[in-house]
């Protein structure tokens, strides 16, 4: 959507309405950390996957002013791939050089959680992690769902996720539930979304969709009263039906 105005928007802090008074487009992300799934679970998907990383990555460089790009897997365990730089070669060498990790599953909530602590050190502007995750894996993180909404909540960043989803996702163990409730309810507070594809052809798909969304968003300013206690929710909405609006729900990032 690309006319949208102050009238389209609504936005509440801890349900009391406030008054918007600007909406421009926001600056391209001040970081990105791109978030791959290495495990078993991706054998097969490297023809696949290689080409809408490296689609992602050009874009998103391309942007003005250009965002610092950094990478990391998490099969086996979070591997920090490449950290942040502002030059694309790096990171696309990393991206088709990618193979899975035999004989392993993911640790993807510990990997957010890293990254989280990672960004709220460097004090980044506006971060957004993009994740690609192929569901059929176990997930082995220790982390629960509400210690990373709270490690994103500090850091001010988004989750952002693609999700490969092949047949039913066994929901038996303790890690896979936890990991459910951060594709699903921690992307969305977060001002992500979580993008489901239902094959290896539909990933390129999946990620030009997300690139597309992380590209084109708006930067909505209203004001609030002085108050010695701050909101801790805030709800942005559109009075148009015939979109849906993807924002923070994290008052004070």
């Amino acid at each position: 959507m690309t006319d949208m105005q102050v009238p389209d928007f609504t936005v509440r802090e801890n349900d009391v309405a406030r008054e918007v008074l600007r909406v421009t487009p926001a600056p391209p992300p001040s970081h990105v950390y791109l978030l791959m799934d290495d495990s078993q679970a991706t054998q097969g998907l490297s023809t696949y996957l290689r080409p809408a990383m490296t689609g992602a990555i050009s874009k998103l460089a391309a942007t003005a002013p250009a965002p610092q790009l950094a990478f990391m897997t998490f099969g086996e365990r979070p591997n920090r791939r490449v950290d942040f730089t502002p030059n694309p070669e790096a990171i696309l060498k990393v991206a088709n050089g990618l193979f899975p990790v035999t004989g392993s599953g993911a640790y993807f909530l510990q990997a957010i959680t890293d990254i989280a602590k990672d960004l709220k050190k460097r004090e980044a502007a506006s971060p957004v992690i993009f994740a690609f995750v192929s569901e059929s894996g176990p997930e082995f993180s220790s982390e629960l769902h509400r210690q990373v909404a709270d490690a994103l909540r500090t850091s001010g960043a988004s989750l952002w996720v693609v999700t490969l989803q092949r047949g039913p996702v066994a929901m038996d163990a303790a890690a896979a539930r936890e990991r459910a409730s951060v594709l699903g309810d921690v992307t969305r507070d977060s001002g992500g979304m979580n993008k489901v594809v239902l094959s290896a052809q539909g990933i390129e798909l999946g990620f030009n969709t997300v690139t597309a969304l992380l590209t084109s968003r708006y930067l909505v300013t209203y004001g609030r009263p002085e108050s010695l206690i701050p909101p801790d929710k805030i709800e942005v909405t559109s009075r148009r039906k015939d979109l849906r609006i993807l924002a923070p729900k994290w008052a004070g990032r």
